[in-house]
């Protein structure tokens, strides 16, 4: 099965990610094993946290860009930022100096834990009314957040996408069923690696893809493991 991983933090020295040229290097080559075509960079942007300008990370994009031609890898490179909701989003949200995901105009949003539903409701708004999409990153860590709630957002014209570890049940019991409950009802869009390092955060993508064709069939596995993702970057499903 083709796949398409659009959250992971393989880019080094920009957050807390790939530390360095080595491990960034180690998770293309195992993303490559695991039959993932497309890969966009998602590095974190959360003010007094992960600071690393869009010049930073154009530079290490640029790396990884030519890390893959030299070592030939059948990998397609894009850039994007996790933006951590807050003030300061908002404010370059209302600047217009975000970087979306692939052509389009779709947001890797990330919310805080403390956050309750109804803020996360009130910021997906903001970003709609901007003019973007939000994409809810891990939507199933939210401990606010369930299914009725996160079935409103996806009505509101949130996309919600998932982590693989979750799936696999690598974060606990609760996120693990409720991720198992949103692909059942249909409203995941995306499942991504979220993938940090090759050790404690690898990415899973590939093993995730055989759980959930083998209880899902093929065809969901698809649409949210290369249909969704490829749409979501404006990309030609064939491409």
């Amino acid at each position: 099965m083709r796949l398409a991983d659009i959250h992971c933090h393989i880019l080094p020295y920009v957050d807390d990610g790939a530390e360095h040229i080595e491990e960034m290097e180690a998770l293309l080559t195992s993303a490559v094993e695991q039959g993932i075509e497309v890969i966009c960079a998602t590095p974190h942007l959360r003010h007094g946290m992960f600071e690393s300008t869009d010049a930073d990370i154009i530079r290490q994009y640029r790396r990884a860009c030519d890390l893959i031609e030299e070592r030939d890898l059948p990998i397609r490179l894009f850039l994007s930022r996790e933006y951590f909701c807050d003030d300061a989003f908002l404010e370059r949200l209302h600047q217009n100096s975000l970087i979306p995901m692939g052509f389009g105009s779709i947001l890797l949003s990330e919310f805080s834990g403390r956050y309750s539903a109804v803020m996360i409701e009130g910021y997906l708004k903001k970003i709609l009314d901007a003019g973007s999409t939000p994409l809810i990153a891990h939507v199933e860590r939210y401990g606010c957040l369930d299914e009725e709630w996160i079935g409103r957002f996806v009505s509101m014209g949130a996309m919600i996408q998932i982590n693989a570890g979750s799936v696999l049940g690598r974060e606990g019991h609760r996120q693990k069923k409720l991720c198992w409950e949103l692909m059942r009802h249909d409203l995941v869009h995306v499942v991504a690696s979220d993938a940090h390092d090759p050790s404690f955060r690898p990415n899973e993508l590939g093993l995730c893809a055989n759980k959930i064709e083998h209880k899902l069939g093929q065809a969901y596995a698809k649409k949210v493991l290369w249909d969704g993702p490829v749409e979501i970057l404006s990309l030609s499903k064939g491409e």
